[in-house]
């Protein structure tokens, strides 16, 4: 058992080692300089980004946390990565310089990914394999490491994919919101449009003052209709809201939307109990 522990634990450090060299990569390339240091506000007069970007990111941060170990493993560096290029699309207008290179490095990023996915599997990737290996915590904290891949299967009894009173695994919210990032405006409208009917309050609105130019307003209730949904409305889903039962039913259709675009921590098939595949939710 020791010898398998410190086999997974030499795959995802690999992992994170690869996934180091990719960041060089994109760092190295000419038009990444946006994208290398930490955006400088102050100096370039942009006294609204702190308002609009809460959590700001760039590669160079994300080398030095790689130097210092402080990626538990592969899927916890690439939502930095991708928070870069969604502070540049966030801040910028959409059709902008910026926007477009942001939303370029986006696509090259998740191709190479990717490719790290597949060589490495999902489990070495999301870290699931290590915590297979350490023994049972008695005490569920919110900020517990991902549970044990064992724990999320679900029994012959279950026909719901969480318990409506349970709490949903970490990296099951983690994976949710990987994939919410792979849909179509249409289907992101769909899943903005169950939250607001069902549970609104999960639904985080920024001020006024806090929204991108060409962002539109919206009233309560919002108005997502599923073929205009363009991305510009800044409406934040915490996914910590909702209701285990209702985020059952959005994982089941978020799952089935993405599982044809490629193999990921995002797209595993969804299954139904004698191993054959759902059928698709109709919008």
């Amino acid at each position: 058992m020791a010898e398998g522990a410190a086999r997974d634990a030499g795959e995802i450090a690999e992992s994170l080692r690869k996934m180091a060299k990719m960041v060089n990569n994109l760092s190295a390339r000419a038009d990444c300089e946006p994208f290398r240091e930490p955006v400088d506000w102050k100096a370039l007069e942009l006294y609204d980004y702190p308002k609009i970007i809460k959590k700001m990111m760039d590669l160079g941060t994300i080398k030095r946390k790689l130097d210092k170990e402080k990626y538990s493993d592969a899927a916890e560096c690439a939502d930095d990565v991708r928070l870069v290029w969604k502070n540049c699309m966030t801040y910028n207008a959409d059709g902008s310089d910026f926007y477009r290179l942001g939303e370029s490095y986006s696509k090259r990023f998740e191709e190479r990914f990717q490719k790290l996915v597949d060589e490495f599997g999902e489990d070495v990737i999301c870290g699931n394999i290590a915590a297979q290996a350490a023994p049972p915590s008695k005490k569920k904290t919110k900020t517990s490491p991902v549970p044990n891949a064992s724990a999320n299967k679900k029994h012959k009894s279950d026909k719901k994919p969480f318990d409506p009173k349970g709490i949903i695994p970490l990296d099951v919210r983690t994976r949710f919101a990987a994939r919410l990032q792979r849909l179509s405006g249409m289907e992101l409208g769909h899943v903005l449009s169950v939250i607001d009917e069902k549970c609104p309050e999960a639904l985080e609105e920024p001020p006024e003052d806090q929204l991108r130019s060409d962002a539109q307003r919206m009233t309560k209730k919002h108005n997502y209709a599923l073929d205009e949904f363009d991305g510009g409305s800044q409406i934040e889903i915490d996914i910590d809201a909702i209701p285990s039962h209702i985020f059952g039913e959005l994982d089941v259709y978020v799952k089935e939307q993405v599982s044809g675009r490629g193999r990921g921590p995002w797209s595993d098939e969804l299954l139904t109990e004698d191993g054959t595949k759902k059928k698709k939710v109709k919008t």
